[in-house]
């Protein structure tokens, strides 16, 4: 390049920038429509990160957009470089405007699943605009372009663009979205709503965390942090209108206890008198079996938040940044019962402490212990210590427990164990694993360590039979998800990678007063569990649609023809004979429960589905 073709695109690549940055103010105005869904902070923090990130975060998403017309302005001339100007930022000004829109109706934007949803809304179920709605569109979209084509064409030509401090107000712009981050990090580690119930408004946002690294390093004590955030009167944020009506429930005169007993990882196919046989024994005549049963996720965060919530996979993150509890641990608060919750592997690390058990002020931690077999003992330990003092002090009160084991995920098996399915691996190594591996021994490693948690639920049983309190006391016993071990072939291991049955199918077995023994053969979830107990136990009158999305696991004619479930980043729509499965980034498949493609056709069990996304969200 000649040293006089040097200031020329110089001088194109700082127009091009000063009209990513004008475009940056249109940017600013179109995103606030967003904020009818944010609850608007009141403190210095939340307001201070708000305006951070409102700059700094629209400003990344802005200057990525300019950085192919930055490339573009190296190699054409100034007199053309207009169009291709107007016409990228004509674009992404009229994409935001859009996913404001698809925000407003859904709270998750917009992607590439959303587009296809609309090419196949054929009879208008989702989307349904008269012409006019239409007209206003194109008319809107033509205005923008030739306002665009305007803009760009003075700013090219005009010569006092290249006085203008554009590339310190860029570093301004990051400046303030690196410290935007920075105060989501103490925020998240402190606890503050006011900060991480934002989060979700913001297309693409990725903020960052640090709680673990700050308590490796003896900065902040989380679990002192959390408690003095509690609230025990903690209502649902105003961008969601959970439950629809305020609850109407009674407490019953004489009130069961309630315990779930959960094992992670445990599939559906891993229960009977060869592989529980303590369960089996105590179960199999008197509880309820539902032979059909689906988690409402394939990991452990989204199983356990369906289990207690209720509701599909979408609400989650909202849920989790506002410190929204689960309405059956609040219900069961304000009933009276007293709280015991007991797990093996953190609760912390999956952020149950800031969203199903938001509203329990002292949290038990994790049990001690360095391997998943030593701290299930240890577990089921406290949890006997935990029964001896509350049948000594407070007898006559009602409680709730969760025992949520950790074996199976682990592998864990004792040394000592007298194991009933061989051959059996010692451990699991994945990075061993491939298609032609023989699954055999991993999974009876894995049934070897459904067996030993067995044993200590044993205990358990033997605990409430010899305290008189097994008949009084309902028992949900279930998994937070399944596990795979390569089941189809297709080298799937584990959980948290697909949404067939392997790794979203689980046991289920009620037992307690009002629970009819038997076997239940329809299709059931575990969105269905929370409003049961909300019905049967607690006395909740509420339509469920009030509350949940589930239905009543005592109405002997239940058979969803449908359920969901969800990963970290996926949602799945199951239904008999197909999985439709839309990714994080909004891309989707249909494949069949065994993981072979199928037709990728929407059916009409998806767009059920896209109405229950909607439910609770405000009108």
């Amino acid at each position: 390049m000649s040293d006089s073709s040097r200031p020329h695109f110089r001088q194109r690549l700082r127009a091009s920038l000063a009209f990513a940055l004008v475009n940056l103010v249109l940017v600013w105005l179109i995103a606030l429509r967003y904020t009818p869904y944010l609850e608007v902070p009141d403190d210095v923090l939340g307001i201070s990160y708000l305006i951070l990130t409102w700059m700094g975060h629209f400003a990344l998403l802005t200057l990525l957009a300019w950085l192919p017309l930055g490339l573009l302005a190296l190699v054409l001339p100034r007199r053309t470089l207009w169009l291709p100007a107007a016409l990228l930022a004509s674009a992404g000004l009229w994409l935001l405007l859009l996913d404001t829109g698809v925000y407003a109706q859904y709270r998750f934007h917009i992607n590439n699943f959303m587009v296809s949803l609309f090419l196949d809304d054929k009879n208008g179920d989702i989307f349904s605009f008269p012409l006019s709605t239409w007209l206003i569109v194109g008319g809107i979209a033509l205005v923008l372009l030739l306002a665009e084509a305007w803009l760009a064409a003075r700013l090219f030509a005009s010569p006092r663009v290249q006085r203008l401090p554009l590339w310190r107000g860029v570093t301004l712009l990051m400046m303030a979205m690196i410290a935007s981050h920075a105060l989501h990090v103490v925020a998240d580690a402190r606890y503050r709503t006011s900060v991480t119930q934002q989060v979700g408004i913001f297309p693409l946002l990725f903020p960052a965390t640090a709680k673990d690294f700050m308590e490796e390093h003896g900065w902040l004590d989380p679990r002192a942090a959390r408690a003095a955030r509690v609230d025990l009167n903690k209502q649902s944020p105003d961008t969601l209108q959970w439950p629809r009506t305020p609850l109407s429930c009674s407490p019953q005169d004489d009130q069961p206890n309630v315990l779930f007993i959960v094992i992670d990882s445990w599939r559906y196919d891993e229960y009977g008198p060869e592989n529980t046989p303590a369960m089996y024994d105590a179960l199999a005549d008197e509880g309820r079996r539902y032979a059909d049963h689906f988690s409402g996720g394939n990991a452990t965060r989204t199983g356990i938040m369906s289990l207690f919530y209720g509701l599909t996979g979408n609400y989650y993150r909202l849920l989790q940044d506002t410190q929204t509890p689960a309405l059956l641990i609040t219900q069961l608060q304000e009933q009276g019962y007293e709280m015991g919750i007991f797990s093996s592997a953190s609760l912390d690390s999956v952020g149950f402490d800031r969203s199903v058990f938001a509203s329990i002020p002292e949290l038990r931690p994790a049990a001690e212990g360095d391997t998943p077999v030593v701290r299930d003992r240890n577990m089921t330990e406290a949890w006997l210590e935990w029964q001896a003092s509350r049948q000594r002090d407070n007898a006559n009160a009602p409680w709730f427990s969760l025992l949520f084991y950790d074996a199976p995920h682990g592998y864990a098996v004792p040394d000592d164990l007298e194991v009933p399915f061989e051959p059996a691996a010692e451990s699991m190594d994945y990075l061993k694993l491939g298609p032609e591996t023989d699954p055999t021994p991993y999974r009876n490693l894995h049934r070897n360590a459904v067996y030993f948690d067995d044993q200590l639920i044993a205990r358990v049983i033997k605990e409430l039979q010899d305290n008189g309190e097994w008949d009084n006391t309902v028992l949900v016993v279930t998994g937070d998800h399944g596990q795979s071990f390569n089941d189809f072939g297709k080298n799937y291991w584990g959980h948290n990678s697909h949404f067939a049955p392997p790794q979203t199918r689980v046991p289920l077995i009620l037992h307690g007063p009002g629970i009819p023994a038997g076997e239940h053969d329809g299709t059931t979830s575990h969105l269905d569990v929370a409003p049961t107990l909300m019905r049967h136990v607690l006395g909740c009158s509420n339509p469920f649609s009030d509350y949940s999305h589930g239905r009543d696991l005592l109405d002997s004619t239940l058979d969803h023809d449908w359920v969901s479930a969800s990963s970290y980043l996926d949602l799945a729509v199951i239904e008999q004979d197909r999985i439709t499965v839309i990714d994080g980034a909004g891309g989707w498949k249909v494949v069949d429960h065994q993981l072979a493609p199928q037709e990728k056709t929407i059916s009409p069990a998806v767009f059920e589905a896209m109405q229950a996304l909607k439910q609770f969200y405000p009108e």
